[in-house]
């Protein structure tokens, strides 16, 4: 896979589809409520009704977060990393990986169950890209810090050093 600039890209992950469940059991809820209550219905403007009220419930219930977790992604590349928000009004944020400090995966005892994470990016400004959700975190962590890495080896290789002989960076 490459960018329109014929940078390629490395990975392009959403949020863990766990998301998704409420959304489908209520998508579930409807269908079985489709099939127990439609038929039973004996005037007009009952069915009108059900029809109405169901239909609404599915685009609320199912539609709308499936459409809002398809609009958010997030694309990591060797020089940046990319995300996307929004579905009707949408926005892009990049961070350089040249700028990266630190890299931090915080997760709460849902998201270890799941091995999902919230990657958090350091840029040295107020306060540091979030990316929320992301399945197997650890993996994505390993791969920003190998490629941060690779935008400043010096920084790198003090970091290697400073592990190696056991350096905490005080004298």
């Amino acid at each position: 896979m490459v960018l329109n600039d014929q940078e390629p890209v490395i990975a392009r992950l959403r949020r863990h589809g766990r998301i998704l469940l409420l959304p489908a059991l209520a998508f579930i809820g409807v269908v079985t409520a489709w099939g127990g209550v439609a038929p039973r219905l004996s005037e007009l403007w009952m069915i009108v009704v059900f029809w109405i009220v169901t239909g609404a419930a599915v685009v609320g219930l199912w539609f709308i977060p499936l459409i809002a977790w398809l609009g958010n992604r997030v694309v990591l590349t060797p020089r940046r990393v990319i995300v996307h928000h929004g579905v009707l009004v949408r926005s892009r944020q990049e961070v350089m990986l040249s700028r990266v400090h630190d890299v931090t995966v915080r997760q709460n005892a849902v998201q270890a169950v799941f091995g999902t994470g919230d990657v958090l990016l350091n840029t040295g400004a107020e306060k540091p890209v979030r990316l929320y959700d992301l399945p197997k975190a650890n993996l994505v962590l390993s791969a920003i810090n190998e490629l941060v890495d690779a935008q400043a080896p010096l920084s790198a290789q003090l970091r290697r050093d400073d592990a190696r002989w056991g350096n905490t960076g005080l004298i």
